[in-house]
């Protein structure tokens, strides 16, 4: 087992802690793996010198223990992550061990003054993004507003009883893929981070200041949530057949039309039917562009049968026609 302890006072050196124990000679943003420890990086970004984003990014090929030290400044740390963890709250840390089980993403607010205890197992496929608030980024706010620090305390604690239940917005995890997994055609670079990084950041404060009024995260049903997740899945994987409709997916999911139906297009911010044609849209881009497909061919792949409809539609979506001949 590898074992690495660090705490967030600093994320200078925090990055040259971890740049030492894994790719010393690395220069890079990307701190890789050695193959024997795991396949993939972890990131260590400066949005301000307030406020740090960390990346992790890797399958671990051996067993890891991360000890995260508790510190006395009452920094905010914003985990988010698509893979399972079990917790167990103890007095002065959190005991936190991989889980196998399907997680669609979720979101814990933890206080830098606890510490934490993560076991990583062999195989385990890590996947997730740190925000750490310093103290004297928050502070100004605070003296403005007890208002707004009796929230985020607030906040931190339901995120700890609830640490399983709060998912990922259908804006926070579109802002993670492009964080954690991002598109490697595009041009990747500090402010590429930086600017999502924010814009991640932004969604946090929004959902402070609304849940209690409008919506509160701690009360979905994170099972249902997976499950929604799951027939999303279920859709990307199946682009070749006729949409299966709502009843059949609602069944699917284990839940009812209306609740089914709501909680997607909560989720992806679209309807069934949108997500599914919308998903057929995206693939046939790439089977055209990326894989230089003809449109016949695509058609038949993705169960097209109007060639007409078929080129509005990408037109539509895309503002430029599929212009391979036939």
């Amino acid at each position: 087992m590898c074992k690495y302890v660090f705490d967030f006072s600093d994320i200078d050196k925090l990055r040259g802690y971890f740049r030492s124990q894994l790719n010393p000679n690395s220069s890079s943003d990307r701190i890789y793996f050695p193959p024997e420890i795991g396949e993939g990086y972890l990131s260590y970004y400066k949005i301000s010198p307030e406020v740090f984003l960390l990346v992790n990014n890797y399958k671990a090929n051996t067993d890891i223990e991360y000890i995260r030290r508790p510190i006395d400044e009452k920094d905010i740390i914003l985990h988010f992550r698509k893979y399972a963890l079990d917790h167990q709250i103890e007095e002065d840390q959190i005991i936190s061990t991989y889980s196998d089980s399907y997680t669609p993403g979720n979101m814990r607010c933890m206080d830098a003054r606890q510490g934490e205890q993560v076991f990583i197992t062999k195989g385990a496929e890590v996947r997730s993004t740190m925000i750490v608030l310093k103290s004297s980024y928050t502070k100004a706010y605070f003296m403005k507003s007890n208002d707004m620090a009796e929230k985020v305390d607030k906040y931190i604690r339901y995120s700890h009883q609830h640490i399983h239940k709060f998912y990922l917005s259908y804006k926070q995890s579109n802002l993670f893929d492009q964080i954690v997994q991002p598109d490697l055609d595009r041009i990747e670079n500090y402010l590429y981070y930086i600017a999502r990084g924010i814009r991640l950041l932004e969604t946090f404060w929004k959902d402070v200041l609304r849940w209690e009024t409008e919506s509160n995260p701690f009360n979905v049903n994170s099972a249902q949530v997976g499950n929604i997740y799951k027939v999303s899945n279920y859709l990307k994987e199946n682009l070749h057949e006729p949409f299966v409709g709502v009843d059949q997916l609602a069944t699917m999911a284990h839940m009812s039309r209306t609740n089914f139906f709501n909680m997607f297009k909560e989720i992806h911010d679209q309807t069934p039917l949108e997500f599914f044609n919308n998903k057929k849209l995206e693939s046939s881009y790439n089977m055209i562009f990326g894989e230089g497909l003809s449109i016949k061919e695509v058609m038949d792949a993705l169960n097209y049968s109007n060639s007409s409809k078929f080129k509005k539609a990408f037109f539509n979506k895309f503002d430029i026609y599929p212009d391979i001949n036939i």
